[in-house]
């Protein structure tokens, strides 16, 4: 994905996004880690689709593929 193809509202909102995740986290007492903040900035800038990025996460924490995880 090619960031010139993100409008700056577009980025505003995938910031605020981020933001909300970081922030409710820190809530419930957990970090972060940089590697995930570093992927999050990648989405906002439209480096990495959100599958993209979500499939990286998976990995990260080792849970293989969120196409494969069936729901509760």
């Amino acid at each position: 994905m090619n960031s010139n193809f993100i409008t700056e509202t577009e980025k505003l909102s995938r910031q605020k996004s981020v933001q909300f995740a970081i922030d409710n986290n820190r809530l419930e007492g957990l970090d972060t880690d940089k590697e995930i903040l570093e992927l999050s900035q990648e989405w906002v800038n439209g480096v990495i689709s959100y599958s993209e990025f979500q499939e990286k996460v998976y990995e990260i924490y080792g849970l293989g593929s969120p196409k494969k995880t069936k729901p509760l």
